[in-house]
């Protein structure tokens, strides 16, 4: 099991990242290509989120 305080930081970083990413998107200069490859890292950053939120539950279950 993973301990909560990595879940947290993995799940944080994440969202910083992906925050980072839109913040680029944002730019009034990004090319409609540019655009939809940001809109698929968000997206990647998005499952990697879920992958890690699926792990919270387990989090309060008793260590064996």
């Amino acid at each position: 099991m993973t301990e909560p305080t990595e879940i947290f930081a993995r799940i944080t970083a994440e969202l910083e990242d992906m925050h980072g990413v839109a913040v680029e998107g944002q730019s009034g200069d990004q090319p409609p290509e540019g655009i939809a490859i940001l809109a698929l890292v968000i997206c990647n950053g998005l499952d990697r989120v879920r992958d890690l939120l699926a792990e919270v539950p387990r989090l309060s279950e008793p260590s064996e």
